[in-house]
Protein backbone atom coordinates (compact mmCIF):
# COMPACT_ATOMS: atom_id res chain seq x y z
CA UNK A 1 0.00 0.00 0.00
CA UNK A 2 3.08 2.02 1.29
CA UNK A 3 4.62 1.68 -2.69
CA UNK A 4 1.24 2.55 -4.43
CA UNK A 5 0.79 5.57 -2.52
CA UNK A 6 4.57 6.79 -2.82
CA UNK A 7 3.95 5.89 -6.95
CA UNK A 8 1.04 8.53 -6.79
CA UNK A 9 2.86 10.80 -5.01
CA UNK A 10 5.91 10.52 -7.34
CA UNK A 11 3.60 10.62 -10.75
CA UNK A 12 1.37 13.47 -9.26
CA UNK A 13 4.68 15.30 -9.28
CA UNK A 14 5.98 14.72 -12.10
CA UNK A 15 2.91 15.90 -14.19
CA UNK A 16 2.96 19.22 -12.03
CA UNK A 17 6.76 20.02 -12.99
CA UNK A 18 5.34 18.87 -16.54
CA UNK A 19 2.90 21.55 -16.99
CA UNK A 20 4.73 24.08 -15.39
CA UNK A 21 7.38 23.60 -18.04
CA UNK A 22 5.30 24.24 -21.23
CA UNK A 23 3.53 27.66 -19.73
CA UNK A 24 4.25 30.53 -21.98
CA UNK A 25 5.64 33.89 -20.21
CA UNK A 26 3.68 36.62 -20.32
CA UNK A 27 5.32 40.03 -22.19
CA UNK A 28 3.80 43.32 -21.06
CA UNK A 29 3.50 46.09 -23.03
CA UNK A 30 3.77 46.89 -26.88
CA UNK A 31 6.43 44.73 -28.91
CA UNK A 32 8.93 47.05 -30.38
CA UNK A 33 7.50 46.67 -34.00
CA UNK A 34 8.64 48.22 -36.93
CA UNK A 35 6.57 47.41 -40.40
CA UNK A 36 6.84 48.60 -43.72
CA UNK A 37 3.88 49.79 -45.17
CA UNK A 38 2.49 49.11 -48.71
CA UNK A 39 3.76 52.68 -50.13
CA UNK A 40 6.96 51.50 -48.51
CA UNK A 41 6.76 54.16 -45.49
CA UNK A 42 7.66 52.34 -42.18
CA UNK A 43 5.49 52.30 -38.51
CA UNK A 44 7.19 51.58 -36.01
CA UNK A 45 5.48 50.61 -32.57
CA UNK A 46 6.69 54.58 -31.24
CA UNK A 47 4.47 55.86 -33.90
CA UNK A 48 1.53 54.71 -31.92
CA UNK A 49 -1.25 57.47 -30.36
CA UNK A 50 -1.18 57.26 -26.41
CA UNK A 51 -4.44 58.35 -26.20
CA UNK A 52 -6.15 55.16 -28.05
CA UNK A 53 -6.18 51.87 -27.27
CA UNK A 54 -4.48 49.05 -29.51
CA UNK A 55 -5.82 46.13 -31.19
CA UNK A 56 -2.76 44.25 -33.02
CA UNK A 57 -3.72 41.90 -35.43
CA UNK A 58 -0.85 39.37 -36.41
CA UNK A 59 -2.34 37.18 -39.74
CA UNK A 60 -1.26 35.72 -43.17
CA UNK A 61 -2.69 36.78 -46.47
CA UNK A 62 -3.44 33.41 -47.46
CA UNK A 63 -5.25 32.37 -44.21
CA UNK A 64 -8.97 31.70 -44.68
CA UNK A 65 -9.80 32.19 -40.88
CA UNK A 66 -7.98 35.40 -41.49
CA UNK A 67 -9.96 36.43 -44.35
CA UNK A 68 -13.59 35.67 -42.48
CA UNK A 69 -12.10 37.68 -39.39
CA UNK A 70 -10.72 40.88 -41.18
CA UNK A 71 -14.44 40.73 -43.08
CA UNK A 72 -16.07 40.97 -39.80
CA UNK A 73 -14.15 43.48 -38.17
CA UNK A 74 -14.62 45.66 -41.16
CA UNK A 75 -18.56 45.02 -41.10
CA UNK A 76 -18.54 46.32 -37.32
CA UNK A 77 -15.12 48.78 -37.88
CA UNK A 78 -17.62 51.84 -36.55
CA UNK A 79 -17.41 50.12 -33.06
CA UNK A 80 -13.60 51.00 -33.48
CA UNK A 81 -13.58 54.53 -34.15
CA UNK A 82 -11.29 55.36 -30.97
CA UNK A 83 -9.14 52.08 -31.56
CA UNK A 84 -6.00 52.18 -33.26
CA UNK A 85 -5.24 48.86 -35.83
CA UNK A 86 -2.49 47.91 -37.02
CA UNK A 87 -2.31 44.59 -39.06
CA UNK A 88 1.30 43.02 -39.16
CA UNK A 89 2.22 40.07 -41.16
CA UNK A 90 5.64 38.37 -42.29
CA UNK A 91 5.00 37.85 -45.88
CA UNK A 92 7.14 40.42 -48.24
CA UNK A 93 5.49 43.89 -48.62
CA UNK A 94 4.55 42.88 -52.47
CA UNK A 95 2.17 39.92 -50.86
CA UNK A 96 0.78 42.21 -48.81
CA UNK A 97 -0.13 44.58 -51.74
CA UNK A 98 -1.85 42.62 -53.87
CA UNK A 99 -3.85 41.17 -50.85
CA UNK A 100 -4.81 44.82 -50.20
CA UNK A 101 -5.89 45.08 -54.06
CA UNK A 102 -8.28 42.82 -53.44
CA UNK A 103 -9.43 43.69 -50.24
CA UNK A 104 -11.72 46.56 -48.12
CA UNK A 105 -8.80 47.16 -46.32
CA UNK A 106 -7.83 49.52 -48.72
CA UNK A 107 -10.80 51.63 -48.03
CA UNK A 108 -9.28 52.23 -44.34
CA UNK A 109 -6.68 54.57 -44.06
CA UNK A 110 -6.38 54.80 -40.41
CA UNK A 111 -6.08 50.88 -40.35
CA UNK A 112 -2.07 50.43 -40.68
CA UNK A 113 -1.34 47.74 -42.78
CA UNK A 114 2.53 46.09 -43.13
CA UNK A 115 5.08 43.52 -42.65
CA UNK A 116 7.56 43.07 -40.45
CA UNK A 117 9.35 40.58 -42.82
CA UNK A 118 11.68 37.96 -41.22
CA UNK A 119 12.37 39.74 -38.13
CA UNK A 120 9.41 38.26 -36.08
CA UNK A 121 9.34 40.91 -33.64
CA UNK A 122 5.88 40.79 -33.32
CA UNK A 123 5.72 36.46 -33.64
CA UNK A 124 8.66 36.17 -30.87
CA UNK A 125 7.23 38.28 -28.43
CA UNK A 126 3.62 37.15 -28.30
CA UNK A 127 4.71 33.31 -29.71
CA UNK A 128 2.37 33.73 -32.15
CA UNK A 129 1.68 29.74 -33.44
CA UNK A 130 -1.24 30.14 -35.43
CA UNK A 131 -3.40 33.08 -36.96
CA UNK A 132 -5.42 35.03 -36.67
CA UNK A 133 -3.64 36.08 -33.93
CA UNK A 134 -5.38 39.29 -31.78
CA UNK A 135 -3.61 41.41 -28.98
CA UNK A 136 -5.72 44.16 -27.53
CA UNK A 137 -3.48 46.82 -25.32
CA UNK A 138 -4.97 49.90 -23.06
CA UNK A 139 -4.20 53.41 -23.84
CA UNK A 140 -1.43 53.19 -21.98
CA UNK A 141 -0.01 49.74 -23.40
CA UNK A 142 -0.70 47.45 -20.96
CA UNK A 143 -1.91 44.15 -22.62
CA UNK A 144 -5.73 43.42 -21.83
CA UNK A 145 -5.87 39.70 -23.60
CA UNK A 146 -4.87 37.90 -26.37
CA UNK A 147 -6.65 35.38 -28.92
CA UNK A 148 -5.05 33.08 -31.44
CA UNK A 149 -6.76 31.01 -34.08
CA UNK A 150 -10.44 31.44 -32.34
CA UNK A 151 -10.86 34.94 -31.93
CA UNK A 152 -14.11 36.73 -30.75
CA UNK A 153 -16.44 38.56 -32.79
CA UNK A 154 -15.47 42.03 -33.66
CA UNK A 155 -18.33 43.50 -30.77
CA UNK A 156 -16.55 41.15 -27.70
CA UNK A 157 -13.22 42.57 -28.74
CA UNK A 158 -14.95 46.25 -28.79
CA UNK A 159 -16.66 46.47 -25.32
CA UNK A 160 -13.33 44.63 -23.95
CA UNK A 161 -11.46 47.59 -24.77
CA UNK A 162 -13.41 49.97 -24.06
CA UNK A 163 -14.03 48.37 -21.01
CA UNK A 164 -10.62 48.19 -19.81
CA UNK A 165 -9.80 52.00 -20.23
CA UNK A 166 -11.64 52.87 -17.56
Amino acid sequence: MKYILCLAICMAAFISLQAQAVQKPVKKGIPPFNIQLVNGQHFKSSDLRKDQSLMIVYFDPDCDHCHLFINELLEQISLFKDVQIVMITYVPVEQVRNYLAGSALNKHPAIKVGTEGTTFVVRYFYDIVQFPYVALHKKDGTLITTYESKVPAPEVLAKILVTSDK
